[in-house]
């Protein structure tokens, strides 16, 4: 892995999985950056290094599940 781990170890899991899925993962200064592998521009999101809320990690599964399904 050529990137910093996430602090948080169930968003660290996410991560990975979605990097064995296709997904590009890059860190940026204050957040890390997720890609879907179709490079649609609207299939990008940040994964923050600091969670706002306990919510933060299904928040984030379930926007990726909409991605899910509504590709062709």
């Amino acid at each position: 892995m050529s990137r910093p781990r996430h602090q948080n170890k169930e968003i660290e899991a996410l991560l990975r999985r979605l990097e064995g899925d296709g997904w590009r993962v890059a860190k940026a200064s204050k957040y890390f950056r997720i890609y879907c592998p179709c490079l649609d521009r609207g299939h990008q999101r940040s994964v923050h290094l600091t969670p706002s809320s306990s919510a933060y990690l299904k928040n984030l599964e379930m926007w990726i599940a909409r991605l899910h399904r509504e590709a062709p």
